[in-house]
């Protein structure tokens, strides 16, 4: 392990920052329309219940990051595979939020900026925050969730103040009874973004107070799965479920209908901040997580700096092909995504090794 060390402020900041990252801006539980914020309330308690998994596996191996104890609970043969897919993993939920940030720049702003402009740009900030290391990243991360704070109470403020959010747009409450909320709560909301704090399991060990992860896990789970209930009250309230539903990012459009006295109006500048600072930081966290994975795996920390720009490519490249769309990078993402990759690495294999942990300290309790 690196000698750096986080403190548990700065980790509640990452983990705040890292789940609104993309999340706070998409439409997120959408599918069960008006009961959208309660599927999103049920992603976020079956997060918290996965969470504990992550906690309890960290608390055998406090000194290393996941992709160093996965070789020790399965062995050899097949921790090395199974961790360098979390390497791969990682890679590529970093460049779908690469993705998801570059199209909702080029849908608002910069309609005549190529993709690729922006995505590198992305990418430059990304490798040269990671060369400067998780410390820096941290330290930088409990500034930047101040102002966060601001910018959600700046756009709830003037939402209200302008009288577009309509309450009545939430009822009749289950409508449509409990199947659309559990099905869109599992797995679509518990796998994004609450199982992706499965990349936390390669920073724990930084923690300067490692008994301090479950209290410090769980709030940061709890304070922004319920902001971003609210916020998909708020999208519901102010746009109606319907266009809530099928808007490709219903907050810039929420936030769109701000007009107070015909002056104050036209914030789409607090939306897009909210993206830049939660998307560097989900898309640094799991670059910096494959980094990591890659040194451990394969020994190769004296080439850290090749290794960064290497996969820094990787996922600036993987970012832009893996489709050609942005309703077909939205579909995989919802339809496939959770099914064939979120569900096994976020849920499947902690619970094997969770198991394999249990079933070994049974046969010895001294381990």
């Amino acid at each position: 392990m690196e000698k750096v060390q986080i403190s548990p402020s700065q980790l509640f900041a990452l983990i705040f920052l890292f789940e609104l990252g993309s999340a706070v801006v998409v439409g997120l539980g959408m599918q069960a329309k008006q009961d959208a914020w309660l599927a999103v309330l049920f992603g976020m308690t079956g997060g918290l219940l996965i969470f504990l998994v992550y906690r309890y596996l960290f608390r055998h191996y406090p000194n290393l990051p996941l992709t160093s104890y996965i070789p020790k609970i399965l062995g050899k043969w097949i921790g090395y595979p199974v961790t360098f897919l979390y390497i791969v993993y990682f890679v590529y939920l970093a460049a779908r939020v690469l993705r998801d940030f570059s199209d909702l720049l080029l849908t608002s702003t910069f309609r005549e900026t190529p993709m690729l402009a922006i995505s590198a740009t992305m990418i430059a900030l990304s490798v040269y925050g990671i060369t400067k290391g998780i410390e820096t990243l941290a330290r930088t991360g409990e500034i930047l969730f101040g102002f966060m704070i601001v910018l959600i109470a700046f756009g709830f403020f003037f939402l209200f103040a302008s009288g577009v959010v309509k309450f009545e747009n939430l009822v009749p409450v289950l409508d449509n009874g409990w199947k659309p909320v559990l099905t869109t709560a599992f797995p679509q909301t518990l796998t994004f973004p609450f199982g992706e704090m499965i990349v936390f399991a390669m920073l724990l060990p930084f923690l300067n107070k490692p008994k301090m992860e479950i209290k410090i896990g769980l709030s940061a789970l709890t304070v922004s799965g319920l902001l971003l209930a609210l916020t998909a009250a708020i999208n519901i309230a102010v746009l109606g479920p319907y266009i809530a539903s099928t808007s490709m990012f219903p907050l810039l459009k929420t936030v769109q209908k701000i007009n107070i006295a015909d002056f104050i109006q036209r914030l789409d500048a607090i939306v897009i901040s909210m993206l830049i600072i939660g998307g560097f930081f989900k898309i640094v966290i799991f670059f910096y997580a494959a980094v990591k994975g890659i040194e451990d795996l394969f020994k190769v920390a004296k080439h850290r700096y090749i290794i960064i720009s290497s996969v820094g490519l990787i996922i600036l490249t993987g970012s832009i092909y893996m489709a050609s769309n942005f309703p077909e990078h939205l579909e995989v993402g919802l339809k496939i995504v959770p099914i064939y990759l979120h569900l096994p690495f976020q849920i499947g294999i902690p619970l094997l090794l969770l198991i394999v942990v249990l079933i070994r300290k049974h046969f010895n309790p001294r381990r």
